[in-house]
């Protein structure tokens, strides 16, 4: 493999367990080669796409052309004559838990390439990466279909929640919509505070515009007078309120009062709302369906969920 980047003029430094490349790319035979990237690259990201589409069926090239991708992400993989065999990432993510910070890894794209599955490379990947940072508390949100494998490697399931609160909402405002590369977006996102006690993420801006351009494009409103910006989708009577980002605590009935929405008799929220000043319902997800793992030591709440405009 070393070959195949030397042929491209990547590897610029050659030691007996490690090559170096531009954009913080190395390899490193942990027995096998791994390949380690953290930020943009072009001809890396070109294989990790592919991956990507090979296994969950979309593309991550809406992000990448973004060029979002920074040290705090950390794609580790293996690679065999150019074609990316298996990955996983990590987002190093400041995080405030049960009133504390905490710096957590948080687990994302763990992929196999179909034709590769059976070898142990998912399993190669998460041990190497876990012996690198021993002492850091991880988590993820995993794939229902294989909550057997990460017990293997000392990640304990846990049951989360999702928070709601019933209330009427029939607003006749005109919706002022924003798109995820609009300046207020990123202005806004650049200056969010995270003001949860329960559980919050600090510095995933770039993984929220992740979810805002391949989930949430068109559900992107401006509250001027709130001076917030909301990301939320209505299904019947049902509001989902993925985010409410903002420069400062705000309160829900002054949300309310601006949100572009009628018709509504509940909300669910993706993030822990009690800084919006409610005493919401704590409703248990089903762990079979949506199913969480934490791997070191961790003081979470009785009660909580993860951000989900800040998963990977």
């Amino acid at each position: 493999m070393c070959m195949y980047w030397r042929s491209r003029g990547i590897c610029r430094r050659d030691f007996a367990s490690r090559q170096t490349m531009p954009g913080n790319v190395f390899v490193r035979r942990f027995p096998m080669q791994i390949t380690m990237n953290n930020r943009n690259n072009q001809e890396y990201e070109k294989m990790m796409d592919d991956l990507i589409q090979n296994v969950f069926g979309f593309s991550f090239r809406p992000w990448f052309e973004r060029e979002l991708w920074d040290e705090r992400y950390e794609s580790y993989s293996v690679i065999e004559n150019g074609v990316m065999l298996a990955n996983v990432c990590i987002f190093k993510t400041d995080m405030i838990v049960s009133g504390s910070a905490v710096r957590a890894h948080q687990f994302g794209a763990v992929a196999t390439r179909k034709s590769e599955r059976g070898r142990g490379l998912s399993r190669l990947l998460l041990e190497y990466v876990l012996g690198k940072y021993p002492d850091t508390p991880a988590y993820l949100a995993a794939n229902p279909s294989v909550t057997d494998f990460y017990p293997k490697l000392g990640f304990r399931q846990i049951q989360t929640y999702r928070p709601q609160i019933a209330v009427e909402i029939n607003n006749t405002d005109i919706p002022v919509k924003l798109s995820p590369d609009a300046e207020t977006v990123a202005e806004m996102l650049t200056l969010r505070g995270a003001y949860s006690k329960v559980l919050d993420a600090l510095n995933a801006g770039a993984i929220q515009v992740f979810h805002m351009i391949l989930e949430h494009e068109d559900s992107i409103y401006e509250l001027s007078e709130c001076g917030a910006l909301v990301v939320a989708e209505q299904e019947g009577g049902r509001l989902f309120i993925a985010d409410v980002i903002s420069r400062t605590p705000l309160s829900f009935a002054d949300i309310c009062r601006e949100l572009p929405f009628s018709g509504v008799s509940s909300v669910e929220f993706g993030f822990c709302p009690d800084w919006l000043g409610i005493a919401c319902e704590w409703v248990p997800v089903n762990m079979e369906e949506r199913p969480y793992f934490v791997h070191g030591t961790w003081n979470l709440p009785a009660k909580f969920r993860f951000p989900a405009m800040s998963e990977t």
